[in-house]
């Protein structure tokens, strides 16, 4: 019997942690034989699933693959087709179905279904984010103070984006180093409203612009859970206790708060990859439940809230000039560019062709945007556009492919009636 046939050496050809030199003082082979092996496996693999192969994958973990061979195909395909992507047959439920329709040709069939009860490779953290967040609060050491002046100046809006916190990833320390960033930039935010009023900026209005993707989500992408450290209930959670302190912090500094909050891709509720409703968005429905729990807060009754349903982008006036966010996925739908300025670009002239529908939209002074984690801006005349960073932990994947990577921050800056865009700051 060859040793390709003895279940125990191909679990160890399989094991990927395992090196040719380990397998092969293990069996008392030589280095080259073991090679040998785990290339005529892999062909194996390969064979069950050829190019031409159709592959679907449900998100319970169920996957199948249906391709035409010259052959039937047995269960031994099926398991050795499992072992390609580091699985476990054993872990599953293997069905094959293989029909005859000329001669050596068969439509063939390959099904796995997860047993119940099987391991997956998620880890659970057990983060409790609202818990790292009142850690955080009392454990403070921070004051910088006072914060107000008596300024006999222009009036003035102190501007801050929360955008891209796509809270629930797990990579790049994960959702508690997402939190505690979040926190120092909050921190950071009150010390920089500290230097404007200390040069004589006003500042008696506050505008916070809410640009989506809040929450990372859990079934954005295929096998996103994996990459997740909090599920969806307690992504909703860590938001509205990240936006509750940061208006907790900031707006008892003002006279006057506008939250201007727009949704993201990540926040779309889908089934089956597909978005249900344009107005069914986590993102908006954190800010919703946020702006229900400070209605009952007889010293936040100062705050106006303007929170999209349907609508792509919103608005809102600050000073005589029209302030309009949108996330940035919008660019993707009908509009063309080589880089997100050029989409920006196109996508705003779609909405100025049309401002009898779109209205302060397609006016805009102050275009803010977000979802591509890169700051950048430019003044197109009557518009100024400003992109912003994004308050996530970056992507591995993306980074490790494109070479290119954006610092974590949050966007600040002042409006007044004789400027549109001030004093601009990037909190990092």
């Amino acid at each position: 019997m060859s040793l390709l046939d003895d279940a125990l050496y191909l679990v160890d050809l399989n094991d990927r942690d395992l090196t040719a030199v380990a397998i092969a003082s293990k069996w008392g082979l030589g280095n080259s034989t073991v090679k040998d092996h785990r290339k005529k496996i892999a062909l194996t693999a390969a064979e069950a699933t050829p190019h031409t192969a159709t592959i679907e994958a449900s998100s319970d973990g169920s996957r199948s693959v249906t391709a035409v061979r010259s052959r039937p195909i047995t269960l031994d395909d099926a398991r050795a087709w499992i072992r390609s992507s580091g699985d476990q047959p054993d872990d599953y439920t293997l069905s094959i179905k293989s029909i005859a329709y000329g001669v050596d040709m068969f439509s063939n069939k390959m099904s796995a279904t997860p047993k119940h009860g099987i391991k997956t490779e998620r880890t659970e953290y057990g983060i409790d984010p609202v818990g790292i967040l009142a850690q955080l609060r009392l454990e403070s050491s921070i004051t910088v103070g006072p914060y107000t002046f008596e300024i006999d100046g222009e009036s003035s809006a102190f501007c801050i984006t929360i955008n891209d916190v796509q809270l629930g990833q797990s990579y790049n320390g994960g959702s508690a180093a997402t939190i505690a960033n979040f926190y120092r930039f909050i921190e950071l935010a009150k010390e920089r409203i500290y230097e404007l009023r200390l040069i004589g900026r006003k500042l008696e209005g506050l505008v916070v612009v809410i640009g989506g993707d809040l929450v990372e989500g859990c079934v954005i992408y295929p096998n996103q859970s994996f990459s997740l450290d909090l599920d969806r209930k307690q992504q909703i959670e860590g938001v509205v206790a990240l936006i509750l302190h940061a208006l907790d912090s900031l707006a008892p500094l003002f006279e006057w708060v506008k939250v201007l909050a727009c949704k993201g891709n990540h926040g779309e509720h889908r089934i089956n990859g597909k978005m249900t409703t344009l107005a069914d968005n986590d993102d908006t429905h954190c800010v919703e439940m946020a702006k229900l729990a400070l209605a009952r807060d007889p010293n936040m009754q100062h705050i106006e809230w303007i929170i999209a349903e349907e609508e792509a982008a919103v608005w809102t006036e600050v000073h005589g000039w029209t302030l309009v966010t949108t996330h940035g996925d919008v660019f993707a739908k009908g509009v063309s560019g080589a880089t997100t300025e050029r989409k920006a670009h196109a996508w705003f002239k779609n909405m100025a062709a049309a401002v009898k529908r779109f209205g302060r939209i397609g006016q805009a002074d102050v275009l803010i945007t977000h979802h591509f984690h890169h700051g950048e801006g430019k003044d197109w005349g009557d518009t100024l556009w400003r992109q912003t960073p994004s308050q996530d932990r970056g992507s591995p994947g993306f980074s490790q492919a494109s070479g290119t990577y954006s610092e974590p921050g949050m966007l600040t800056w002042v409006m007044t009636p004789t400027s549109r865009y001030k004093d601009e700051a990037v909190l990092v």
